[in-house]
């Protein structure tokens, strides 16, 4: 659809007014496999800093379905579950042209450019309040 359209992303120039460069680190990571509860875990780090936090991530159904089993089993008892669909995540997703390595090596490197790596030093953390009601 972009090509049809002419849309060249790379010559497209960011609106400083739009705050799309206010994002963490951790929350544009989202988008790669483990890449959600990482921010979670991180997150329960700086507000509980002596908790322990154990995650386990299942990468594409198989292993989703896979981590379940072991759940249901009572083999992941006190795990964080993240479950992604899509094998690598959704960087990887229906219509995916670009291999999984190299989406996930593009996040990482977007992710280096946020102004702040903790999602609990984003600036609409003021507003988790609103979102919840």
């Amino acid at each position: 659809m972009f090509d049809a359209k002419d849309i060249d992303f790379v010559k497209i120039e960011a609106d400083p007014a739009d705050g799309m460069d206010e994002g963490t680190a951790m929350g544009s990571g989202f988008a790669v496999g483990g890449g959600v509860a990482a921010a979670v875990a991180e997150a329960i780090k700086h507000i509980a800093p002596n908790r322990t936090v154990k995650v386990s991530c299942g990468d594409g159904l198989k292993e989703c379905k896979k981590m379940l089993i072991l759940a249901k089993a009572g083999k992941l008892e006190g795990c964080l579950l993240e479950g992604m669909a899509c094998p690598g995540g959704c960087v990887a997703g229906a219509g995916t042209i670009t291999p999984v390595r190299d989406s996930t090596e593009n996040v990482k490197s977007f992710s280096k450019t946020a102004p702040s790596v903790s999602c609990t030093d984003s600036p609409y953390a003021d507003k988790l309040e609103s979102v919840e009601e």
